[in-house]
């Protein structure tokens, strides 16, 4: 029902359904931003992503009751989404570049701790490493979020503007020769 074309949904509302599960999947991945100290930008954007996804996935209907309200919420949630992972990917990296700024510039040239000469530079750049070993994941993907994030909401804006062009009157939509199959006489029982 997801990514198989339901020839039931509009072309439009089966694209949203599919990149709506990438996006619930980097939502709750980027969940983890929460355990970043001070940095809860990527956790709040995870949150904001995995509603809005549900919202497509859960609520939205299917065939003719697709609602086109649950794909404008959707829209407003996961763009919502795209901007705060948009501001941790911006956080991060700053965040970064200054603590690679401080450990740099907190370095004598050399260390004397007593019976080992330690060279700083060297101890700076084992720092820095560590530091971008542990932020570049994380600014990774938030990037891939917020770009998935941004797709979603276009592809739901588009999807809750086609809906609404299609959706069927409520009245008189069914043509009166519909419902309950009756059993017609045969010519013998009719005479």
């Amino acid at each position: 029902m997801c990514c198989n074309n339901d020839p039931n949904n509009l072309p439009e509302v089966n694209k949203t359904r599919c990149v709506a599960i990438a996006v619930m999947v980097f939502g709750v991945i980027s969940c983890l931003g929460f355990l970043v100290p001070g940095l809860w930008w990527g956790g709040l954007g995870g949150i904001l992503a995995v509603v809005g996804s549900s919202v497509i996935l859960c609520c939205s209907g299917s065939g003719a009751s697709s609602s086109a309200s649950s794909h404008m919420a959707a829209c407003a949630l996961t763009g919502s989404a795209a901007i705060v992972h948009a501001v941790a990917v911006i956080v991060y990296i700053m965040f970064w570049a200054n603590t690679v700024k401080e450990v740099n510039d907190n370095c004598e040239d050399d260390v004397n701790t007593g019976d080992i000469n330690v060279d700083c530079d060297a101890l700076s750049g084992v720092a820095s490493a560590f530091i971008g070993v542990l932020i570049w994941p994380v600014i990774i993907v938030d990037l891939v979020t917020f770009i998935l994030e941004l797709v979603c909401a276009i592809y739901a804006f588009q999807a809750s503007n086609a809906i609404k062009r299609t959706a069927l009157p409520t009245t008189g939509a069914y043509p009166a020769t519909t419902g309950v199959p009756v059993a017609k006489a045969s010519p013998s029982q009719a005479a």
